[in-house]
């Protein structure tokens, strides 16, 4: 099998692998972080619910607040009949209670059932209600009486229970009811007048929850601190103990019927009433039912992506190791003279020709070093060093000594001169000098070639006093201008008559710039091409036979290929060389 293959394959069992595992976590974690919301949002729906069912019951504790401060309420109940009028006034207080008990109450919500009072000093009652009242219904059999009456005006709230006061329905049985009592005391002596009863039936409760939807998925339960049903969504169930008795807030799980449910348990402010909702979870599973399909949907293009990308790479790795590959193969097939034949990369192969051609470079390598190491210094010096005036420096200084004699002091000028100049130039063990040297340079040789035409060369050599102690290469400037007397003024009418030369040295974002320009000939595009693409100097006449393409590739050789010559001409006006390095200040070590 070949790298390729094997490298992809690798990559795709390192890829699926934790896409498998991290897309089966990651299922089932957010399976149950999903589960568990909707659980909470059903349980927090529950909790509304009972929130709305502890506002009415507030609501009704509000209305029998007033009518236990109602004073005309509780005179009535004070008053003690007797004598011949006490049928008449018994009945006029009954009118009057009543009409209180509709004012205060029963017009406020017309989900209450009845309101009744029931003195304790009499067997009449006061009620109104919307059904027909049973007149022979008495409070005090009921078992849950003595807990109004000892309460002493608190609050009771009484759980389902049947409504015996009033007549039963069309099936002949008494509707269920839930009940609010207070018992209602002499503000003077304490003593019991009697009782308030608030009833509302449970089929009145639907009303708290008009939008509640019926579904057979889901139901809701209404119990009291006894845990007997009050609501439910099936009304068979009302007015009997709830199956699960005992149960705490929040969410539990468990089977109903078998088959499992999510029970979602609010607790309401009325101590020991609860809401509970049971939804099936099959239900909830439905919701999250796209949930896996997304999952390995999911997967199976990140699988795809990883199979791709495993392609890609194991292509873009083994292609250059293919190519290397063929070239060694070739190379040993070359150097042994046989046939070459091209094969898939492999692991042996590779390494075999890597061996082979590692042998091979470190052989070469041994006999190279030292050869290429004696050429780029040869080549360099070669560049740099193309006089050496050392044989010749002491003729010249007697030959000076003896124009001074003769008082000849153009000719000492002269050799002075020439002297500075080979002197300069025989400091051969300097790379680098200031840039101030290499001035005093330039206008010593100046000196000299104006000796030849009698001082007709202008000359103008300007140097910003931030570049003086700036480094350069020596003989940079030598070469540009012998150029421009040498072939610039070739063709004056008059020899090197109005020939002008400047020389503008200036510092330029980080960079030395030389900008020599003349008034010569100029030079075509073709010529400037060939000055800096030639080996040999534009002119024969070169005063040490170093030309623009020396320079160039001096400067690229040590300061990089970002500096160098530029030559901008218009023949029959001007040339002018631009030469860029960047600017360092000169150091005694930058020659070591």
């Amino acid at each position: 099998m070949s790298l390729k293959k094997k490298l992809m394959l690798t990559m795709i069992g390192i890829a699926v692998l934790p896409i498998v595992l991290l897309g089966s976590f990651c299922y089932g974690y957010f399976k149950q972080v999903l589960l568990t919301d909707i659980q909470q949002s059903e349980l927090q729906h529950n909790s509304q619910t009972i929130y709305v069912m502890d506002s009415f019951f507030q609501s009704l504790e509000k209305i029998s607040d007033s009518l236990l401060m109602n004073p005309q309420l509780t005179e009535a109940l004070e008053r003690a009949y007797s004598g011949p009028t006490a049928r008449v006034l018994n009945y006029r207080d009954k009118q009057n209670i009543e009409d209180v008990l509709y004012r205060n109450g029963y017009y406020l919500d017309n989900r209450i059932a009845t309101i009744a009072v029931f003195p304790e000093n009499s067997d009449m009652f006061y009620y109104c209600t919307k059904h027909t009242i049973n007149p022979n219904y008495d409070v005090k059999e009921e078992s849950w009486y003595e807990e109004v009456v000892e309460n002493e005006g608190a609050l009771t709230l009484i759980g389902v229970h049947r409504n015996l006061l009033v007549q039963p329905d069309s099936t002949g049985e008494n509707r269920y009811c839930v009940t609010l009592g207070r018992s209602l005391h002499s503000p003077r002596s304490s003593r019991l007048l009697g009782v308030v009863l608030i009833n509302v039936g449970v089929q009145d409760l639907r009303k708290l929850w008009p939008q509640r939807q019926e579904d057979p998925q889901e139901r809701f339960y209404l119990l009291d601190s006894h845990s007997r049903v009050v609501y439910s969504d099936i009304e068979e169930e009302i007015g009997g103990m709830f199956f699960m008795p005992e149960l705490g807030g929040g969410v539990t799980t468990a089977r109903v019927d078998g088959a499992l449910c999510d029970i979602m348990v609010s607790e309401s402010s009325n101590p020991g009433w609860k809401g509970v909702k049971l939804i099936m979870r099959s239900k909830l599973n439905r919701e999250i039912a796209a949930m896996p399909y997304i999952s390995i949907l999911l997967g199976l293009l990140l699988i795809c992506l990883a199979v791709v990308m495993a392609h890609f790479l194991s292509k873009v790795i083994t292609r250059p190791l293919q190519e290397l590959y063929t070239k060694l193969c070739s190379f040993e097939a070359q150097k042994s003279g046989e046939d070459f034949r091209e094969n898939q990369v492999g692991i042996k192969g590779l390494s075999n020709s890597y061996n082979s051609m590692i042998e091979e470079i470190n052989n070469l390598t041994v006999r190279n070093y030292e050869t290429q190491t004696r050429l780029r210094k040869t080549e360099l010096l070669a560049l740099q060093f193309q006089i050496n005036p050392h044989f010749v420096y002491n003729t010249i200084s007697s030959i000076k000594w003896m124009a001074e004699m003769q008082g000849s002091k153009r000719m000492v000028t002269a050799l002075e001169s020439l002297i500075k100049l080979l002197q300069f130039s025989s400091k051969n063990d300097r790379d680098m000098v200031p840039i101030r040297d290499e001035v005093l340079f330039i206008k010593d040789y100046l000196n000299l070639i104006n000796l030849k035409y009698f001082d007709k060369i202008q000359a103008d050599i300007k140097m910003g006093p931030d570049t003086e102690d700036c480094a350069t290469l020596r003989f940079l400037l030598q070469p540009i201008v012998e150029n421009s007397i040498c072939h610039g003024f070739s063709e004056f009418k008059q020899p090197y008559q109005d020939a002008a030369i400047s020389v503008d040295i200036r510092r330029d974002s980080g960079r030395i710039v030389y900008e020599v320009t003349d008034n010569g000939k100029g030079m075509t595009q073709e010529q400037i091409q060939r000055a800096l693409e030639s080996e040999h100097p534009v002119s024969s006449l070169s005063f040490n036979k170093i030309g623009l393409y020396n320079v160039q590739k001096r400067i690229q050789y040590t300061f990089g290929s970002q500096y160098g010559v530029r030559i901008d001409s218009k023949p029959g006006e001007y040339t002018r060389v631009l030469v860029e390095i960047p600017a360092r200040a000169y150091k005694e070590g930058d020659n070591e």
